[in-house]
């Protein structure tokens, strides 16, 4: 179990990454009762389909891919998982953590998250998405330790959630780990407390856990034998960006990370921000053009089939975050944070060398295991 201090310091971190005015204006309101003083809602049963927004069995979100990708949909076939966890989409101020049994909620994520972001993984992986009790958007502005308490919470049933997959439905198969934002939060406490120097770590193909910024320096100090991947194919490793436009400032949430990180482990070693471009999937380095990138996935979140790839942009990694050419077209309607963040969009501007990538870096780990 993770110190009350791990917790309150990844929850910072998505503050710093988010910010909390610009977060505020995105939710309707606050519970007017701390944490301790609402009912929690009831436990998900992960044993029960209808605690999970992506089964392969089923027809659900994660099934659909747009025109123009060069990756069918393979999940009848895949030979690898994807475990995802999906960020922030209650937005209610009824209580501090989403009951699952919100009809209203789940369709939004189904929709906005799971559509147009697990399904870049349903051409390399069957992919499992469990719905969870997460933390409201509030939880980010909370005057006390509220927020924190329903992060925590909330990661209590994404443990569950995988430990059931694990036990239930891995079968010693490769797996990749993805996530976003608030999915990022508890993915990092996931890898960290429980696979990181485990055997099942061995299995883990890569974790694509985006939005939230990673100091170098953590890997061999909370992340032992999990590494940073440094290249396209790279296994049992750790991706992750966040993205702004070409003349946004990152600079302010990258110092509030650089400055948790000292508090956190008393030296100033590591503090960097690790930042991968998920066009050339180097590890930082150069600007790449946009004719590098495969297609980008336009639009906003709407029911029914996917909108048709449209060209890319190019980006670079700078002082640990991405940056993008802004989209101008009509096609696209960006949800833009202040000073250029494009948290909304990290998979959508990169979508088709996500999904390429998926199938590459799972081919290559089968080919190595299969080798030995």
């Amino acid at each position: 179990m993770a110190s009350r201090g791990l917790v309150r310091l990844l929850g910072f971190m998505l503050v710093a990454m988010i910010g909390v005015n610009q977060a505020a204006a995105q939710f309707g309101g606050m519970p007017d009762k701390s944490f301790d003083e609402l009912e929690r809602p009831a436990a998900p049963d992960y044993a029960d389909r209808s605690s999970w927004a992506a089964l392969p069995d089923q027809n659900d979100a994660a099934d659909v891919f747009p025109e123009g990708t060069s990756v069918p949909e393979a999940q009848s076939i895949a030979r690898a998982d994807v475990f995802y966890i999906h960020p922030t989409t209650y937005r209610g101020a009824e209580n501090w953590n989403q009951d699952v049994g919100m009809d209203d909620v789940n369709t939004w994520t189904d929709i906005s998250v799971v559509a147009r972001q697990a399904s870049a993984f349903n051409g390399c992986c069957k992919i499992y998405a469990p719905r969870y009790r997460q933390a409201t958007i509030a939880a980010l502005g909370a005057p006390d330790d509220s927020g924190m308490r329903a992060y925590a919470f909330a990661y209590e049933d994404v443990l569950r959630a995988w430990r059931h997959y694990a036990k239930n439905w891995n079968k010693d198969r490769p797996f990749i780990i993805v996530s976003h934002s608030q999915g990022t939060f508890h993915a990092r406490r996931l890898l960290e407390e429980e696979l990181d120097g485990t055997p099942m770590a061995e299995r883990m193909i890569a974790a694509y856990i985006i939005g939230i910024g990673l100091n170098e320096g953590l890997f061999g100090r909370t992340l032992n034998t999990i590494t940073l991947c440094a290249g396209a194919t790279d296994s049992g490793c750790i991706i992750s960006w966040n993205t702004f436009t070409r003349d946004g400032d990152s600079a302010p949430g990258m110092a509030r990370l650089q400055a948790q990180y000292r508090a956190r482990f008393e030296t100033s070693d590591g503090q960097e921000i690790a930042c991968w471009n998920p066009i050339s999937w180097t590890l930082g380095g150069g600007d790449v053009p946009a004719s590098s990138n495969l297609g980008a996935l336009p639009g906003i979140a709407a029911p029914g089939a996917l909108p048709a790839l449209t060209e890319g942009f190019g980006a670079e990694c700078r002082g640990g975050s991405l940056y993008t050419d802004q989209p101008t077209s009509d096609a696209f309607e960006l949800n833009m944070f202040a000073g250029g963040n494009l948290h909304m969009h990290d998979f959508d501007l990169f979508y088709e060398n996500i999904r390429v990538n998926a199938v590459a870096r799972t081919e290559a780990y089968i080919a190595g295991a299969e080798s030995n």
